[in-house]
């Protein structure tokens, strides 16, 4: 009979219109902890002169660490607080020169809705002073060209929308995530209209990147192009305890439920400062003591620990082994072997143990801390980034779901693969 079938669903009441966590990549939080000073910074510098330093930012930070979700609060402030175009384009969306073409053309025929017809109009100069902008226009109605491919005319159709922008006593906001993922060529014209646009037509663009930090490596390395030279760069930092446990105690009293002190003291030091970790453990907690009925206590947050570790190891750790050189996954696995026992080892015994020549020892910390998988720990120290990557990886070595490669001497090299028995035989702890 019907009124025997089992209800799975929750009665509408018991759930909240917003869960208090959400743990996604680039999902918002409900309570976003210790970006707002970060925030504040970029806002004010993208408040400035866009000709002048400042106009053009890069957000730097190791996956799960929140850069996209600063990203969406500086789109969201540009737009709710002074009222600017946002283009928002991601790396990996593609041809970049294409996808920020498509988000233009959109934005003109928005804007065109809104403003009446649009004209090829351009801004021939403009000043930043204390009563805000003095632009002087140029018109000249031209026929809209028929488009037979987008990226073609990008520089054009992008600088009419910043000049229409100033027009109205706003701005176009550019911002593109995932940039480490842009070819270099793309890199560099994409820049070069930008800082055409904004420093040469002294238009009202901005721009806004994010990325890992291994592209202080690649594109911020280009010597040839001098936007990507000019970007002003803000790394973001692992939240500190205080701002753990307030990102965790916060979102669950808005909703309604407490967190017990013991709760804490098990959630706070597993989450080690890692947003994203945040985010699961505090939605697993929140679900394993009922949501908004229960109270959290130190038995689901050791449950919610394991889950959110899992969680963390299927889609951080292993995506970011897996694109990870051959000789980096050696340094990285000797790291977690030699750091088993809670110890920081030297950057020359990791070396020595993956069978790397000192010589290279510099140049492979400084990929492993871009990789956002290592930290400093110390004067010639290094730990893993996150508690859970060392026995993590040693599991996985131990279970074969991952492979060390070889040295590429391992007669002449008593590397970790030199070393294979008890490298790849040790249990994680």
């Amino acid at each position: 009979m019907e009124g025997d079938r089992p209800r799975y669903f929750p009665d509408e009441g018991d759930v909240p219109a917003s869960p208090p966590f959400t743990p996604g990549f680039g999902s918002t939080p409900p309570c976003l902890v210790g970006r707002d000073d970060l925030i504040r910074d970029v806002c004010a510098l993208l408040a400035g002169d866009p000709a002048n330093e400042g106009g053009a930012n890069m957000l730097l930070a190791p996956r799960g660490l929140g850069k996209t979700v600063v990203l969406n609060e500086i789109e969201d402030a540009a737009r709710a607080e002074r009222g600017w175009v946002v283009l928002a384009v991601s790396g990996t969306d593609g041809d970049p020169i294409a996808e920020t073409h498509k988000a233009v053309v959109r934005a003109q025929e928005s804007w065109q809705k809104a403003h009446g017809d649009r004209a090829a109009r351009q801004v021939s100069g403009m000043h930043l002073g204390a009563a805000g902008f003095s632009v002087g226009v140029a018109v000249g109605a031209e026929a809209e060209p028929r488009r037979t491919r987008y990226g073609d005319d990008l520089r054009r159709d992008l600088g009419e929308l910043a000049g229409a922008a100033a027009r109205a006593g706003t701005r176009v906001l550019l911002t593109m995530d995932e940039m480490h993922a842009i070819p270099l060529a793309k890199a560099r014209q994409l820049g070069s209209y930008i800082q055409h646009i904004a420093k040469r037509e002294r238009q009202a663009l901005a721009f806004v990147g994010a990325a890992l930090p291994y592209i202080t490596e690649t594109l911020l390395a280009d010597r040839k192009s001098t936007f990507l030279q000019r970007l002003t760069v803000h790394r973001l930092d692992p939240l500190s305890e205080t701002e753990t446990r307030r990102g965790l105690r916060e979102p669950i009293q808005m909703h309604g439920s407490l967190i017990g002190d013991d709760a804490l003291e098990v959630a706070a030091p597993a989450i080690a400062g890692h947003p994203y970790m945040l985010q699961l453990v505090g939605d697993r907690m929140w679900r394993a003591a009922g949501g908004v009925s229960g109270t959290i206590g130190a038995n689901h947050a050791r449950a919610a620990v394991a889950e959110a570790r899992e969680s963390l190891e299927d889609h951080l750790f292993a995506p970011t082994w897996q694109s990870l050189s051959d000789t980096d996954k050696r340094f990285l696995a000797a790291l977690a072997n030699l750091s088993a026992g809670g110890d920081s080892p030297r950057v020359a015994s990791v070396c020595e143990a993956a069978g790397i020549a000192s010589v290279s020892a510099s140049a492979y910390r400084r990929r492993l801390l871009l990789s956002g998988m290592a930290r400093p720990a110390g004067r010639g120290r290094l730990k893993t980034a996150h508690p859970s990557i060392g026995p993590w990886l040693l599991r996985a070595i131990a279970t074969a779901s991952v492979r060390v490669p070889e040295a590429p001497c391992p007669a002449s090299d008593p590397g970790i693969m030199g070393a294979r028995g008890s490298m790849n035989g040790k249990k994680a702890r």
